[in-house]
């Protein structure tokens, strides 16, 4: 008896949670969505074979090899922490061995995850593939059955079903890209269901990165160059934007969500529907970016991407890299730490993990056409980018979004041309501020409002609907 107490009880809940908890001044049901579709969700620096021991200068001082039971407790804490994606090891991340790459897929083929891995002889064939064919060494449908070759191991495995594709190259120059795009075109003929993974720069790199000459070119010049020359069917770049300073202070890098804009810009002019990957940040490195100190702070990153339409965000990073890696210094507060054990960041992450797909039956329902600001203070300076964006939509159902702190909304429609909003609490998580946010909608009567913690159905009061959101939090609003 107390079993089936317990059983009811513990079903009660899980409803109270996921189900529309319908409110009583509500004059109509609201709109059903469903999709069992995920949110992808990938990271930077998985978990190698080994564990290494680094220096303060990040040269190996010794290793341990992983017993196969720990490597695969290793990727069930992966999925477990809501990855749908696994990367490869620090010391295997281009360049993993045939013996790490095969274990890696076995591991996220038992857990149920996909994985990208790495491979030297891939990825080097495919930086130099136009130059071989250029210069008469091979001949184009060599180079595509040397690449077949390369990957036959990995297709031909009993895991090929954990297989998403292969790093190729990480922030590359424009000088690069013609380069890459003859190697995705090898890439693609050999394997044509894999992805051929390139990561760009952010809107912060200098001009000579981004040309990977001497001479400097602008962040729109590279993304133009990127967009016209390679034909990757997403765009995957990283901008990091929690900054914190030994005093205590903390604030949000101003061009954060500007980057978003121009990137979501770039895909919606070419047409082609390429998806949207961005990496967002967990570990504290070099003199400003901060640990994060809550799940607000990873949510905060992750709704505001999920605004702008975004189909995958991935962590930097998942397993902490070496103390100092040669160019940057980093903490120990990845999500698990050079020991490979938990952090604090596990629980912040994989919180906000599970409540990005709490979204997913009804994000997955609508399509990107904009944003809408209610500006308050702009303490982060990203709205004042953001005013003048030719995706700041006006008009339309929503007539008025107002705040008592900075919000924004992305802008969605379904397939009926119905609209939807997701409204983002938009100030710093450090400030610990919650948000009162009133929407207005002109020619609907109640409103469904979608949160992870459940969701509600109003009556529009003359049109209009008034809600909290808490420190790092956002809403779907769905008019009806």
């Amino acid at each position: 008896m107390k079993r089936i107490s317990a059983l009811l009880l513990s079903a009660l809940m899980v409803f109270g949670l996921t189900g529309c908890s319908r409110d009583n001044s509500a004059t109509a049901d609201p709109p059903e969505y469903t999709s069992t579709e995920k949110f992808e969700i990938g990271m930077w620096v998985g978990v190698s074979d080994k564990l290494v021991t680094y220096d303060e200068d990040g040269k190996k001082v010794s290793e341990r090899p992983l017993t196969d039971a720990e490597f695969l407790e290793k990727y069930q804490e992966i999925a477990d922490a809501g990855f749908t994606v696994a990367f490869p090891g620090y010391d295997v991340m281009i360049d993993g061995s045939g013996g790490y790459n095969m274990k890696a897929l076995e591991a996220a083929s038992r857990v149920g995850i996909k994985h990208i891995i790495g491979d030297a002889r891939l990825s080097s064939l495919m930086m130099q593939a136009k130059t071989l064919v250029e210069s008469g060494v091979y001949t184009r449908d060599e180079i595509v059955e040397q690449t077949r070759d390369i990957l036959s191991p990995y297709l031909e495995s009993e895991y090929a079903d954990a297989l998403y594709g292969f790093m190729i190259d990480d922030e590359p120059g424009a000088a690069l890209f013609s380069a890459l795009e003859y190697g995705r075109s090898i890439f693609e003929e050999a394997a044509p269901d894999l992805m051929f993974y390139v990561n760009l720069f952010p809107i912060i790199a200098g001009g000579a990165q981004l040309s990977g000459t001497t001479q400097a070119i602008t962040y729109d010049d590279y993304l133009s160059n990127y967009f016209g020359t390679v034909k990757t069917d997403y765009i995957s770049y990283d901008h990091y934007p929690l900054y914190g300073s030994g005093d205590g202070s903390t604030s949000i890098e101003p061009t954060f969500l500007y980057n978003m804009d121009l990137i979501r810009t770039k895909i919606d002019e070419e047409g082609a529907g390429r998806e949207f990957w961005t990496f967002l940040q967990s570990i504290q490195y070099g003199g400003k970016n901060r640990a994060l100190t809550s799940k607000a702070d990873a949510t905060f990153q992750a709704y505001s991407f999920m605004a702008f339409g975004g189909d995958c965000i991935q962590w930097f990073c998942y397993a902490c890299p070496p103390a100092n890696d040669g160019a940057t210094a980093f903490g120990n507060n990845a999500l698990i730490d050079r020991n490979y054990e938990k952090t604090a960041t596990y629980d912040y992450v994989s919180g906000a993990n599970k409540d990005v797909q709490s979204f997913m039956p009804y994000y997955k329902n609508f399509e990107w056409k904009g944003f809408t600001l209610s500006e308050v203070y702009d303490d982060t300076d990203n709205f004042e980018y953001l005013s003048i964006s030719e995706n700041l939509v006006t008009g339309g159902a929503l007539t008025s979004f107002t705040s008592t702190e900075d919000a924004f909304a992305g802008v969605f429609e379904d397939k009926d041309g119905n609209p939807g909003y997701f409204a983002v609490n938009f100030t710093d998580p450090a400030l610990n501020k919650s948000n009162e946010i009133t929407m207005t909608f002109e020619g609907y009567t109640n409103v469904l409002i979608v949160k992870p913690e459940g969701n509600t159905a109003l009556r529009l009061d003359g049109g209009s609907v008034t809600f909290t959101l808490g420190v790092g939090e956002a809403a779907f609003v769905i008019p009806y």
